[in-house]
């Protein structure tokens, strides 16, 4: 299933295949749309042939749409791996899956110019020949660039010999939030500037394709990569999270519920206004229990509570969002996801 323009803005859950989906337990969970890796296979080579097939949905307990990564971000943190486009190839041929992700080459923090131009135009080299082996199947090239040129540089490519794509991703998200100085030009205008003017150039030349912002499905970075452009984002942070003792609140930054108390919380703890929000919770595990003490005390003492509560509430968020992209933008100008965003609503 490719989701058609006009419906509501969606995040993918990501999952590894070699660990449990504690989601498919939940029918209001397990057909949720979900992204899992080749990656895997990078690291454990066995998965290859034990997931990595026709059962691979079945094996993750999940029912609805599945989009599969080809592992480049995978391949550039082991770069010694034995994974090549033909590998990918296999495993495409095999899968059964809604979208899979191009074999793309991100860009690594040391890359001169001149090595960021020999990777985009051999990503694109993939995507023509995983396009053209496979046209029944939905294959996404991903945008990268540590510029606004090199950006352009990578549409223009697509854009050449394609026209308009199904769908089209922007990757490298995460490392500019995180570093924010990966590139002279990102540390001059801001990482949100940057992201915000990439989807911008990825809009103009695909303006009815899918847009899917890589690792953005965050409850404050989702909202803001929607209003310039994107219709999709990935997220594993519903589990990571989970893991630091944090949940999810829609539109608000990690909230934490459970630490050492012998030292300070890692993250901002719940206050009047996310407690309030927290009593309307509908999630599977605050609508098992009627008090806001009894929630809170499921979301402290489990990591599997925690991680349930938000993948519901990163697939949901939208519903909490002002109701269109116009009205997204305006908020976003106005201030409501930080200062960095509303900047780039003026840049």
């Amino acid at each position: 299933m490719v989701k058609a323009r006009g419906q509501p803005p969606t995040v993918w859950l990501g999952q590894s295949v070699d660990t449990s989906c504690i989601c498919s337990t939940h029918p209001e969970l397990s057909h949720k749309p979900f992204l899992t890796s080749l990656g895997c296979a990078i690291r454990r080579p066995s998965l290859h042939q034990t997931h990595f097939n026709g059962q691979l949905k079945s094996k993750l307990g999940v029912t609805g749409p599945l989009m599969v990564d080809s592992g480049g971000f995978a391949l550039l943190t082991n770069p010694t791996a034995r994974w090549t486009l033909r590998e990918v190839a296999r495993a495409i041929e095999r899968i059964e899956a809604d979208v899979f992700v191009n074999l793309d080459l991100p860009p690594a923090k040391g890359d001169s110019a001149e090595d960021r131009k020999r990777k985009i135009i051999k990503s694109t080299k993939n995507f023509n020949t995983l396009f053209e082996r496979f046209p029944d199947k939905t294959i996404m090239p991903v945008v990268h660039g540590r510029t606004i040129s090199e950006i352009e540089f990578s549409v223009r490519l697509l854009s050449k010999r394609y026209g308009e794509l199904k769908w089209i991703g922007l990757g490298g998200i995460v490392p500019l939030l995180q570093h924010r100085n990966v590139s002279r030009e990102i540390s001059l205008m801001g990482a949100e500037v940057f992201i915000a003017r990439a989807l911008e150039v990825i809009r103009s030349s695909n303006p009815r394709s899918q847009i899917h912002a890589f690792g953005a499905g965050g409850t404050r970075t989702f909202p803001a990569v929607f209003a310039f452009g994107a219709d999709s984002a990935d997220s594993i942070g519903w589990r990571q999270a989970a893991g630091f003792g944090s949940i999810f609140l829609p539109m608000k930054s990690q909230r934490t519920v459970k630490w050492n108390e012998d030292r300070p919380a890692p993250r901002k703890l719940l206050d009047g206004s996310d407690i309030a929000q927290l009593a309307r919770c509908a999630c599977p595990i605050c609508i098992s229990v009627s008090s806001i003490d009894d929630k809170l005390s499921l979301l402290r003492n489990g990591f599997y509570s925690r991680s349930i509560h938000n993948a519901w509430t990163i697939t949901q968020q939208h519903k909490y969002w002002p109701s269109t992209r116009t009205a997204m933008r305006l908020f976003v100008a106005n201030g409501g996801l930080g200062a960095q965003w509303a900047k780039a609503c003026s840049a």
